[in-house]
């Protein structure tokens, strides 16, 4: 699935309708390499919860913001 969209004056392109349903994801990893740019998807914890049935979401994201403020 291929589209030509447009960078607007700060900056920020925008991500079709169709490809950001089929993803389902609002993150994604920007890799820039010599003559192409390239995003990838990055599923959420919350779309791995139900096949991780004692993942405890709210105590990874407490740690998580722990960990950062110590640092």
């Amino acid at each position: 699935m291929a589209e030509i969209i447009q960078m607007d004056k700060n900056g920020r392109v925008v991500i079709p309708g169709k490809i950001r349903k089929k993803f389902r994801t609002r993150k994604f990893f920007l890799e820039a390499n010599e003559d192409r740019i390239e995003l990838i998807p990055v599923k959420s914890l919350e779309s791995i919860f139900g096949t991780v049935p004692e993942l405890d979401l709210p105590r990874i994201y407490r740690e998580h913001e722990e960990e950062k403020d110590e640092e």
